[in-house]
């Protein structure tokens, strides 16, 4: 069953990225024929590597439910930390790696305030995305910072793009084990849970999602610097380009589902309708809009690929009496308890043998278990106990016949127990203390 699931889950997308593979193909045919070496030049590479490593790096933060909405702030922010490196003397490999390392210490300190907290990711990077914009721009005046000599570079971008290219898919495949899902996944609620309820399992999907994805859009700002020769003071269009490209990639919005070569295929598309546009001379608004429906595509797409999963492969809640997906109580606390709803049995009750109840003992509803019968020697402890029958009139009892105040009438003839005879001496025939000495002439009166 480990082995089908994944494979049920994967089904819906894989079959999206087929038609995602005809799109792109047809995207990349069109290319060549607007223009023979589009894919002979640089800049073609370089825009699929930059947009690539930033879509890579969204997708893991959706993947674990933890959006990473400050990906084009901490972009420029790594190309800023990049420029400032290499003009001051820092050799390229180590004022590459020193960018990077910013970057993700950027997304380190967001995905504790997000773990820490179960607060939504998306709020606390789109907070924090405004602070790193502010911190640059009070960095550099609003000033491009340029960069010279073995700083900048024109070609080997096509390594970057086989590089990206392997890493998403590496990254996909990983994903797909159910034991990575179940420890990266823990932001996604599913079975009623509370949003806000804070877990362990939050704090890891956090560090992962939202540090790493700020690391890859580390690489996809100093690689964005390269290639333009200056550091920009803003946002240049990361983020709605990576999000168009990750959500025609068919992965969630919601976490955990998403396919294998989705975004492979949604960079191509998008990169390559932008650049298909630029070289047909349309205007810069019409590309925005282009990118704005291919994103709305892509919204379309996760909502029916999420319709359809939830029928092959539901992220249910474990049943009721399953202890296996809840959490264990904290220590000192006792575990919740599971109540058993079950139908009540047929049949006679179980505190009683086949047959009819004992005498005295009234009768219970079926379904609910009837007191045990009483003993012959006597209550057990912790046994409840029964009245006894009335007992028998005694022979020697005397009447009552006096009238019953305010009614005129006489009294019913009711039993009384006769009188205990003395502790000593021979039995006495008077009456006891109490009764009528004299009988009254006649009874009843007479008027």
């Amino acid at each position: 069953m480990t082995e089908v699931r994944p494979m049920r889950e994967l089904a819906p997308h894989l079959v999206w990225e087929a038609v995602l593979l005809l799109a792109a193909g047809a995207v990349v045919a069109g290319l060549l024929n607007a223009n023979s070496a589009v894919f002979s030049r640089g800049q073609s590479w370089a825009g699929l590597a930059i947009l690539g490593f930033a879509a890579c790096g969204l997708a893991l933060s959706l993947r674990t439910a933890t959006p990473n909405l400050a990906i084009g702030s901490i972009a420029v922010l790594a190309g800023w930390v990049y420029a400032d490196q290499v003009n001051d003397g820092t050799a390229v490999p180590a004022a590459f790696l020193v960018a990077v390392l910013a970057a993700f210490g950027v997304g380190v300190v967001l995905a504790l305030l997000t773990g820490l907290t179960a607060l939504p990711a998306w709020a606390v990077t789109l907070g924090g995305g405004f602070v790193v914009s502010a911190a640059l721009l009070q960095a550099t005046e609003g000033r491009l910072v340029p960069v010279t000599g073995a700083a900048r570079a024109s070609g080997g971008f096509g390594a970057w793009v086989a590089v990206f290219i392997a890493g998403s898919i590496a990254g996909a495949v990983l994903f797909a084990l159910p034991a990575v899902r179940r420890g990266l996944c823990a932001n996604r609620p599913s079975g009623g849970e509370d949003p806000a309820r804070w877990r362990p399992a939050k704090l890891t999907g956090a560090l992962v999602g939202v540090a790493g994805s700020a690391a890859l859009a580390g690489v996809a700002g100093v690689l964005s610097t390269r290639l333009t020769s200056a550091a920009v003071f803003t946002e240049t269009g990361h983020l709605p380009y990576a999000l168009a490209a990750v959500l025609l990639g068919g992965v969630s919005v919601f976490g955990r589902r998403a396919g294998v070569f989705g975004v492979v295929l949604g960079v191509f598309i998008v990169d390559g309708v932008r650049r298909w546009q630029l070289i047909e001379g349309a205007h810069a608004a019409t590309t925005l809009l282009t990118t704005g429906l291919l994103a709305v595509v892509g919204l379309l797409a996760v909502w029916l690929l999420e319709l359809v999963g939830r029928r092959l492969a539901p992220l249910a809640a474990a049943p009721v009496g399953d202890r296996s997906g809840m959490q264990p109580a904290a220590p000192g606390f006792a575990p919740p308890p599971v109540y058993d709803v079950s139908p009540p049995l047929s049949g006679p009750p179980s505190g009683y043998p086949p047959g009819p109840a004992p005498t005295g003992i009234p009768a219970h509803p079926t379904g609910f278990p009837a007191p045990p019968p009483p003993t012959v020697d006597g209550p057990v402890f912790g046994q409840p106990t029964y009245p006894s029958p009335p007992p028998e009139p005694h022979p020697g009892a005397i009447p009552q016949p006096w009238t019953v105040p305010g009614t005129g009438g006489p009294a019913p003839q009711v039993p009384s127990q006769p009188a205990s005879p003395p502790v000593s001496g021979p039995p006495s025939s008077d009456p006891p203390a109490g009764y009528p000495q004299n009988p009254p002439p006649a009874w009843p009166p007479q008027n």
